[in-house]
Parts: C-alpha cells; structure tokens; sequence
C-alpha cells in the first residue's frame, strides 16, 4: 500500500465565511493508494484527530493519528487497492494546516488569536481547494467522522459535482444543545485561565490545567460506561488511562486551535444546505452516540430526504459510543465498503 504526506501551500487568498481572507492557506494530507480523479474516495477527521488517520503511533497516551486503522486497509471496509483514500488535514486543526498554532511567514510569530474565526464551511472550502490542487475534480465519495460528517455535507452542497455519495458517521445536521452549550464554553475557561495570556502562551506554557479539564469533559461525551467496561477491568484503570490522556492532550493539543474548533462545531447547523445536495447520502449512528444521538440521526434523515436527497440511514450494532464507532471494522464493512463500492 502506497503512503504519501504532505502540505500544500496556497499562494491565493482563501475567502472565509464571516467575510475576511485567510492568507497563504496550508493543508495538510495523506494519501493511501495512488488517488486518481473519479476513484479516490475523501476520508475527514474528527474534532481530536489529524490526517495521519493510520499512525504512526505515538508515545503518548492521547493518540491524534492512527484513529482509522481499523476501517483503512487492506480487506477493510476503505480498501485502498480498490479505492484510494485521501485525508485532509481541517482547517483549525493543530496538525499541520492552517490552524492558530501555524507560524506567519511574514512575522515569525504563531497566528494565535490574529487568525479569523473558522467555520465548518470554510473547512469544506479549504478540502476542496486541496483536491483541485491534487487534480481531483471529481472523487468516489466523501466519508466523514463526527466533525468531519458535517463537513462531507457541506462540501456536497457547496460542489454538487465533486461526488455522487457522502457517508456521514456519528454525526446530525446539528449537535444537540447541550453539547454546543459544552464546546461553546471553551474561550470562556480558556480566557479565564491566566496561563492563556490573551492567546501569547508559548507552546511549552499553554494553560494545561484548563486544556485538561477540557478534555476531561469531552471523555464523557465519547465515552459510556458501556465501552469502559468493555476496555478496562474495573472503574480505577479506566479513570486512570482517561486522566492519562488529558494530561497528554493537554501538552500536545494547541488550546486556542481547540477553542477554535470547537467554536465551529457548536455553532454548525448544515440543515441549510440540504436541498443543494445531489449525491446520495448514507448516515451511520451509534446507538449510545452522545454527540449525535439516533433521534438527531434520524431527525436529519428526514430532513435529507425532504429537501430530495437520496439518504439512507443505518444505526450500527455493538458498541454505540462516538469513541467506538470506528472500532469494530466487521459492522461497517456491509453499509460503507457496499454502499462506495456501487458508486461509478
């Protein structure tokens, strides 16, 4: 299997959704199998993750990269020898594109707080450019993961040409509202952290106790007590591998690309965008999924369907928690591999 990584540098100005102009944008990338136009097939990240999606592994307990090796591979449900996978890195993101934690050319300094809002919109914005810069005008489909299923969506609506099939899995039109409420509040801990320095914090300094709380919180919406029983023998290991992985999230994670990206997500509602949609969408929900719950699931499939889009939706068996979706390949092997594989 061919592996290739990159960025790609815009020389062009990237217009934004709130109306400002992101300057010099970079993308991030990789690449499984040899991509060619009409057959790749475009894989998005969530909130956490990068678009390493398989590894390598890091010596750390919080893992950004490796969070598709069970659904990317060979005899996997996205077989790269029968369909190439792409993976942009999300604007925002701390991985390598555009996010506040990149460094101005111009200055020297890290963009910071100086970088505009982002939005999920611009996101889908900053993919597409990234495909024509790849020469991939047209692809197999769009697959996205929590954050990364609205951005699929968005990215159908706003090229109705760039794909004849969307897969969307643990996400809704929408977070429900206690969720946004959630994410929405991470300016304000981070603000209120004096570690944060109105975004000056160097990257060995930034305000940890509030990036660990942060995490802490955002366990709970991943994790149920359905999957910890499964992974761990009893309540204190599982405690202690979560305390673990927000301590190292808390170093590794830039805290205002976190903010940033959460601010996105929180205020996303891509219901707007249905009736532009041509592909045919599949939506795949857990059962216990906090994030996007099978009623909000559903509630969207109607809403697809309403606006005229051919959708599917299909609640997964086992594990039901955002956290584990991706983690037993045997149950999406029949709706993902089945469903792109029909398409072209």
């Amino acid at each position: 299997m061919i592996q290739a990584t990159g960025t790609h540098l815009f020389n062009s100005l990237l217009p934004l959704e709130e109306g400002e102009l992101l300057r010099n944008p970079q993308v991030a990338w990789e690449a499984y199998g040899e991509p060619c136009d009409g057959k790749a097939v475009v894989l998005l990240h969530d909130l956490s993750h990068s678009h390493r999606a398989l590894g390598p592994v890091e010596d750390s307990a919080y893992q950004s990269s490796g969070w598709a090796r069970e659904v990317v591979g060979p005899g996997r449900p996205l077989d790269p020898g029968i369909m190439p996978i792409v993976v942009p890195g999300l604007l925002g993101s701390p991985f390598g594109s555009t996010s506040p934690a990149t460094v101005d050319v111009e200055t020297g300094e890290r963009l910071g707080l100086n970088l505009p809002p982002l939005t999920v919109l611009d996101m889908a914005r900053g993919v597409s450019a990234l495909l024509r810069a790849r020469g991939l005008n047209r692809v197999r489909g769009l697959v996205g993961v929590g954050l990364g299923g609205q951005v699929a969506l968005r990215l159908a609506a706003l090229f109705p040409e760039l794909s004849d099939s969307v897969v969307v899995i643990g996400a809704a039109r929408a977070l429900p509202e206690g969720v946004r409420e959630k994410l929405g509040l991470a300016w304000q801990l981070l603000r209120a952290d004096p570690d944060f320095r109105e975004g000056l914090y160097e990257p060995d300094a930034q305000p940890r106790k509030t990036m660990r709380r942060l995490r802490l919180d955002f366990q709970k919406l991943l994790y149920g007590r359905e999957y910890l029983s499964r992974n761990f023998p009893d309540v204190d290991t599982a405690k202690a591998a979560l305390d673990a992985e927000a301590e190292d999230f808390a170093d590794r994670f830039d805290a205002t690309s976190w903010a940033t990206l959460c601010s996105a997500y929180a205020g996303c509602d891509v219901a707007d965008c249905f009736s532009q949609i041509r592909a045919r969408v599949l939506l795949l929900a857990g059962s216990s999924d906090v994030l996007a719950p099978v009623n909000r699931v559903r509630d969207t499939y109607h809403l697809l369907s309403a606006a005229g889009v051919s959708a599917r939706m299909v609640e997964l068996p086992g594990p039901g928690d955002h956290g584990a979706l991706l983690t037993e390949p045997e149950r999406l092997h029949a709706p993902l591999g089945d469903f792109l594989r029909r398409v072209g």
